[in-house]
């Protein structure tokens, strides 16, 4: 009989089992450890594998924004960006060009209102075999003045900057920035410098439109302000390098056509697109959406809650306060109304906003034959009505224009218990 091996062991069966039930169970009980160490496994090469392409899941707050807002800022003041820059990119040869003053002292800044930050796109260039670059391309809109308003500096726009004591000639500036003359600028009739930028569009979102571009003859249009446009809404692109040791400016900054051709009136917003859908308003609805007007503006929390015709008791409306709805036959105004489903209504309404004298305060004195001057706005809704042939149609729901998709009858009730 041969010898057992010193390494067997030999399992013992209770009363309830017997040796060949046991192996099983101890089988099973391997193999459940087994699988749990090649999930543990499996877990930790998927967490590091995440850690190492965080890139491509950018942060909610980009790296490089406020370096980008700095650039930005030292861009439009005509001088030397003087920000941290990537080794491949030299400032100074990226600074204005000067004629007849000193190389450090750059060019004029451009006149403009404001400078907004409006978001970025992040680039992941390269390959796994080459490797890969990060970057950040920041995006700003830079309101120019319109003709005669003044700047930020308190300049008027199409107007020089008050002399220093030593005049110097205007030196040149750059060429994406709109305004690159040939040799020194030439004065048009009304003494307003003209331009002839080479990459530059002209945008003007309020005011009145001055029409289509004029183009120059390499295709690009005029940055000359047009007399009665509006302000010029410009978009700077500043690129950043995101480097070990931290986010670096990669180029120089660069003004870029919009896409959506400001200024120009496009889309359907109060939902006329559906034509099929779109339906005159009664009288009667009329009526209902001038009370809840009233009541909204004024803060009327009970004349609300029978608008609605909640009969929830345990729901509270409530409107605004501090404003009052004007005297006047255009303090409420349907826009548009089209069907929804359940027989309802979707009422595109504006209404006419007044600021009520505040308590404790003495209105001012207006001048002698003119109207005390209140804050005054409007302000456009989306109204859900129900039963529109019914005698009372009731106001289900509201919101700011745009909220149809979302207005549920009750929906701006509040619950008191």
């Amino acid at each position: 009989m041969p010898e057992p091996s010193p390494t067997r062991f030999t399992m013992v069966p209770a009363r309830r089992s017997n040796e060949p039930t046991a192996r099983r169970r101890a089988r099973r009980i391997l193999y459940v450890l087994y699988l749990a160490a090649a999930l543990s496994v499996a877990a930790t090469a998927i967490s590091v594998a995440n850690g190492r392409s965080g890139r491509e899941a950018p942060p909610a707050e980009p790296e490089g924004r406020s370096l980008a807002h700095a650039a930005a800022m030292s861009y439009l003041s005509g001088g030397t960006l003087n920000v941290p820059h990537a080794a491949s990119f030299d400032p100074e040869q990226a600074a204005p060009p000067a004629t007849g003053r000193a190389e450090d002292e750059g060019g004029p800044p451009l006149p403009y209102r404001s400078l907004s930050w409006v978001g970025f796109t992040p680039q992941h260039f390269g390959s796994k075999e080459l490797g890969f670059t990060d970057f950040e391309i920041h995006h700003f809109l830079v309101m120019l003045p319109a003709p005669g308003e003044p700047d930020q500096d308190g300049n008027e726009a199409g107007t020089e900057p008050a002399p220093t004591a030593s005049p110097r000639e205007r030196p040149g500036t750059r060429a994406p920035r709109g305004a690159t003359p040939s040799a020194s600028p030439s004065r048009s009739a009304d003494g307003s410098p003209t331009t002839s930028p080479s990459a530059t569009p002209s945008a003007t979102p309020s005011g009145s439109p001055s029409g289509s571009p004029s183009a120059t003859p390499s295709g690009s249009p005029s940055a000359s302000p047009t007399p009665g446009a509006g302000p010029q809404v410009l978009r700077l692109d500043v690129p950043v390098l995101l480097s070990a040791q931290g986010p670096r400016l990669a180029a120089a900054p660069a003004f870029s056509a919009r896409g959506d051709q400001p200024g120009q009136a496009v889309g359907q917003g109060d939902y006329t697109g559906y034509r099929d859908l779109v339906t005159p308003v009664g009288d009667r609805v009329k009526e209902q959406v001038g009370r809840w007007a009233h009541a909204y503006v004024t803060g009327d929390s009970a004349a609300l809650l029978a608008l609605t015709g909640d009969q929830n008791a345990d729901h509270r409306y409530v409107g605004l306060s501090g404003f009052t709805l004007p005297d006047s036959a255009r303090s409420v105004q349907v826009l548009s109304a089209i069907r929804a489903s359940g027989g309802r209504l979707i009422v595109r309404v504006r209404v006419l906003l007044a600021r009520a004298p505040q308590a404790g305060t003495a209105p001012e004195e207006p001048p002698e034959g003119a109207t005390a001057a209140r804050f005054t706005v409007h302000a456009d809704f989306d109204l859900l009505v129900g039963a529109p042939e019914g005698v009372r149609p009731p106001v289900l729901a509201w919101g700011p224009a745009g909220s149809a998709a979302g207005l549920e009858p009750f929906s701006n009730a509040y619950t008191t218990r």
